[in-house]
């Protein structure tokens, strides 16, 4: 199957491209990946939309970007690119494993997205803080903080989402 042919055959609204190509990559998802985030990487927005998409889907059922694959994954938040795969993104953040080196980096894209115009990219980038904010128990303060300033302001998706991130850093 050529990946890349399959996504960009997608219309802006029904995403059977992207279940086409999890489909086809299901019994060897890790072998996709690499190929996966690179596709992420470029320029075009189906290929960005439906990459992440699909590494989303993947990392849901326990497959996961890693390694230099995931540290490849995650630095594209902080470039633009396409909305709905800026939140795809966001969306696999709480199923992949972060390096303490890739905190610092990952924290200031985040904090940059909580200030987005788009209340799930927002509501999504404030629930990675609170992913940061359990693996390093540093952040915690400047996370709360910033949780309360959202709560008392933002849409009811951003509140929600923060519910969720502070549950999940209790545990």
């Amino acid at each position: 199957m050529d990946i890349a042919a399959t996504l960009r055959s997608y219309d802006g609204k029904r995403i059977t491209p992207f279940r086409t190509v999890a489909e086809a990559v299901h019994d060897a998802p890790e072998s996709a990946v690499g190929q996966l985030v690179d596709l992420a990487a470029s320029d075009e927005t189906e290929l960005q939309v439906g990459a992440t998409w699909v590494l989303k889907h993947l990392a849901e059922r326990g497959t996961a970007p890693g390694g230099a694959s995931g540290e490849t994954l995650l630095s594209l938040l902080g470039r633009p690119i396409a909305p709905d795969a800026l939140l795809h993104i966001l969306q696999t953040l709480p199923h992949m494993h972060i390096d303490d080196d890739g905190l610092g980096g990952l924290r200031d894209a985040l904090l940059t997205l909580i200030g987005s115009k788009r209340a799930f990219i927002r509501a999504w980038a404030y629930n990675g803080l609170g992913v940061l904010a359990a693996l390093d128990p540093s952040l915690r303060p400047e996370v709360e903080r910033l949780f309360d300033q959202a709560v008392k302001t933002d849409s009811a998706a951003v509140k929600v989402r923060i519910r969720h991130a502070r549950s999940a850093m209790a545990r």
